[in-house]
């Protein structure tokens, strides 16, 4: 009796969750449109540290198209771009080029060369935006678990901030899982690989690397999804973050998935995925 109450328990939580920030009513997706992909392009520019490479991901036709940079995870020191596959190809079937990339890993590189690496992927796509049919100012950025935490930093960064780059600021950040503020995790051997210190002896750059140190007015919308069981990184870096962008009076959506982990969350996105799909069309499209 004991196992069939908690498989029913567990069983209603993995039906819900809840959207807060979006508006009522909205239409559902397009149906899908067929792409094409081009596997193994190198983004970065010769002299690179490392050379790095994307998949891009084009809707058939001629558009301009606004194009979605996608950030794998992996806790910045693993990982690769095939994970995201699944989500650029739902963003190509919705009319959006997706240009899928890998970044250099710590902790052979420690920040900021992963977030070096993204904001070049940036400059790249827009330099080449009459060649693949990209608006270059209708740019947004999708990442889960560290390639989120990359993601959002390139939307809250600004003038003035350490390691902003003007030339790859972006319109609208999709971000899963995100590890919003690094000072919670100063015990984490990722984090530490990833910086390459600990919080004790740097906590100057533990801020440096909190996507929620530097949310300002100027940010573009945001729209976050989260796993409430995620132990992996904690809950409240979604409801923080959202709480600094609402302050600032930015556009942000925050989905909860309840009784979801880290993994889970971005395995079965339980309509998560969707709804930032939705985002993505309203604010670049």
């Amino acid at each position: 009796m004991l196992r069939w109450t908690i498989f029913l328990w567990l069983s209603g939580l993995a039906g819900c969750a809840t959207l807060s920030g979006a508006p009522a009513g909205e239409a559902p997706l397009s149906p899908q449109a067929d792409y094409t992909v081009q596997k193994a392009l190198t983004y970065t520019p010769a002299g690179w540290p490392q050379a790095q490479v994307a998949d891009l991901y084009q809707p058939q036709g001629r558009g301009p198209f606004p194009a979605v940079i996608v950030v794998h995870g992996g806790g910045w020191v693993r990982g690769d771009r095939f994970t995201m596959d699944g989500i650029s190809k739902k963003l190509a079937e919705q009319g959006f080029v997706a240009l899928n990339i890998e970044y250099r890993l710590a902790p052979e590189y420690i920040f900021p060369a992963a977030l070096q690496d993204v904001q070049q992927s940036v400059r790249w796509l827009r330099a080449h935006a009459d060649e693949y049919h990209v608006d270059p100012t209708r740019v947004g950025v999708w990442g889960y678990s560290a390639g989120a935490e990359l993601a959002a930093l390139l939307g809250t960064l600004s003038p003035g901030d350490p390691n902003f780059a003007a030339d790859a600021r972006v319109q609208a950040v999709v971000a899963g899982g995100t590890p919003a503020d690094l000072r919670y995790a100063g015990d984490s051997s990722l984090v530490r690989d990833f910086v390459g210190d600990t919080l004790e002896s740097r906590p100057d750059l533990y801020r440096d690397i909190s996507p929620i140190a530097f949310v300002s007015a100027d940010d573009p919308p945001t729209y976050l999804y989260h796993g409430t069981f995620d132990w992996v990184v904690y809950q409240i870096n979604a409801v923080k973050m959202k709480q600094a962008l609402d302050k600032a009076g930015v556009p942000a959506e925050l989905y909860l998935l309840h009784g979801s982990g880290h993994i889970a969350t971005f395995l079965f996105s339980r309509g998560a995925e969707t709804e930032g799909l939705k985002f993505l069309r309203r604010y670049l499209r």
